[in-house]
């Protein structure tokens, strides 16, 4: 069937779609919409739907239906995703999996509720205390909102990681009309063999620090995130094979980006566009086919430049670099276009 619907609207419908069978949330602008669907919808779709007192309670309670088997998810925006770091560091070492929405807002502390995309480093690098990565999935579109999820909790469920879904207030507001199949509903989770579903068995589980009594944790966890950047690095890349300058966007500002290389090359300029889709892993293999490129803009909404920091790290400084940020302004195309003008 065909909907008209918004960026987080599509995430509910397609978290359903990837089996999605608990959700406790909080609600906090501008994610708020994800809460009400389930609120409203959650036993239509059978979804069990839990109101946490805040969003300390909600990623402690999906990690707990985690362990039990369920296929749970929350959403949250900035200051609220900073509170469900011990959480999401539990999970990490424990290796539960689980999905968290994390819609941005302007920061830092409890922030504003203006697009952002400044809660990059604290997605990437780990949040909590502790050796561990979230895998990170930025969406650019309302398409992407809906598959999205599938694709979390099978990264969750096969690397038994926790997977962070991101964008901004942009795509969470926006509206576009998209296909949906809710028959499609996939929730096999009982076929886990690690899940806690009561002592039926001579063979009791646990879950619990794997560091405490596993020797070779340390080995597991760096054999863990190797495979992930080995195998799971995803991207969508636009007129890279003879551009000599490359935008990188994701989220929002890719999406003004594909704009932007219509128009050059309207004018005979040759910019090519990387949109990270993992944001991590970070997708470095993207950057080995610019055989052509001598300077790379990164495009996003945050003041220290932190993505550029990823940019530059897995390229080895071999370009160029320039930036165009802000903390909340989105630039549009033709004030990208100036710019790349400007600086030829």
């Amino acid at each position: 069937m065909k909907r008209l619907l918004n960026g987080n609207e599509a995430f509910a419908y397609g978290a359903i779609v990837a089996g999605a069978n608990f959700y406790a949330g909080y609600p906090i602008t501008p994610s708020t919409d994800v809460y009400e669907f389930f609120e409203n919808n959650g036993e239509k779709y059978h979804v069990k739907f839990v109101h946490a007192s805040s969003e300390v309670s909600a990623v402690n309670m999906i990690m707990g239906a985690s362990i039990a088997g369920a296929r749970a998810l929350t959403a949250t925006s900035g200051c609220g995703f900073s509170l469900m770091q011990e959480a999401i560091s539990y999970m990490a070492a424990d290796f539960v999996p689980c999905v968290i929405l994390n819609v941005m807002r302007e920061g830092a502390g409890l922030g504003d509720i203006p697009r952002s995309q400044g809660d990059y480093n604290q997605m990437t690098k780990g949040g909590g205390n502790g050796d561990y990565h979230s895998i990170v999935l930025a969406c650019k579109s309302i398409r992407d909102c809906i598959n999205m999820p599938r694709i979390a909790f099978e990264l969750s469920e096969k690397y038994r990681n926790p997977v962070i879904v991101t964008y901004d207030s942009d795509i969470a507001h926006t509206k576009e009309s998209v296909e949906i199949n809710i028959s499609e509903i996939k929730n096999d989770t009982n076929e886990l063999d690690w899940i806690l579903n009561g002592n039926k068995t001579n063979n009791p589980k646990r879950i619990q620090n794997i560091y405490y009594h596993d020797k070779g944790y340390d080995n597991n966890l760096r054999n863990k995130y190797e495979l992930i950047e080995k195998n799971e690095q995803r991207y969508e890349e636009y007129e890279t094979s003879d551009a000599e300058i490359v935008l990188v966007a994701f989220s929002i500002c890719g999406r003004i980006c594909i704009d932007v290389i219509k128009k050059a090359r309207e004018k005979g300029i040759k910019v090519g566009l990387i949109i990270p889709i993992t944001l991590y892993p970070f997708p470095q293999n993207a950057f080995k086919k610019l055989n052509c490129c001598k300077k790379i803009i990164i495009v996003e909404l945050n003041i220290l430049k932190q993505m550029r920091c990823d940019v530059e790290y897995y390229t080895k400084q071999k370009y160029e670099y320039h930036s165009i940020n802000s903390m909340s302004t989105c630039p549009t195309v033709l004030d990208i276009l100036k710019y790349i003008e400007e600086m030829r």
